[in-house]
This record gives C-alpha cells, structure tokens and sequence, in this order.
C-alpha cells in the first residue's frame, strides 16, 4: 500500500513539474513586456523561478542524483538562453542563467539536506 502511494504520488509530482516546464517555456519565450517582467527585478525572477523548478524537479523525481538534476536545470536554463537568443523580442543574457543556476544550486545546497532525511525516501 505505501509503495503504491508512493508512486501516485511521484506520478503526480511529475505531473506538475512538467507542466511548469511548459509554462515556463511559454513565459520565457513571449515578449518580455507580457506578465511579471516589467514589474519584478529580472534576476530575482530567473532565481526564484529556477527555485521553484528545482523544488518540482526533485519531487518528481526523488531517487535521481542531485547532480543529474542540478545538471538537466542548468541545461534547461541555457536551452531557453539560447532560444532567447533567436528570437526577436528577446536576447541571450549569461547573467540570466547565472540567475537560474543560483536559485537551483540554493535549493540542492541548502534546502534540499533537509527534506531528505524529512520529506523524501531514500
């Protein structure tokens, strides 16, 4: 029963962590004068979005290496830069990524100790 559990539960938390993929694609990728943007420091977006993206990420996935993860984020960062990059209304910022690394390395530098050993198995 409580493996069982387990798994809806990772199902689930996979669920929502590649929607905020998505949606995060879809914010990075339109013009940057639609949503939070114009009213919010652009680097304490990208860090606490990534934040946020590695919370998910290692809910969703709980048993992976924090390396793996921490490395697939960075990646995913510098994928979006990149795209950023070709697209018209947007431009390729390494400060931007630099954001994004920090707010993930906060989570599995500091946070994540944490929840081991309370919230997540293994």
């Amino acid at each position: 029963m409580k493996v069982a559990f387990l798994i809806q539960i990772v199902w689930f938390n996979k669920l929502i962590f590649y929607f905020a993929v998505v949606s995060g694609c879809v914010l990075a990728f339109s013009p940057a004068e639609m949503g939070l943007q114009p009213q919010l420091n652009d680097k304490l977006l990208h860090t606490v979005g990534f934040f946020i993206m590695a919370v998910l990420c290692h809910l969703a996935h709980p048993l992976n290496k924090h390396f793996i993860l921490v490395s697939g984020l960075a990646l995913f960062g510098l994928a979006i830069e990149i795209v950023q990059a070709y697209l018209p209304y947007r431009t390729f910022s390494l400060w931007d990524w630099v954001a994004d690394i920090s707010g993930v390395l906060f989570y599995f530098l500091v946070i994540a100790r944490f929840l081991k050993y309370k919230v997540l198995p293994g």
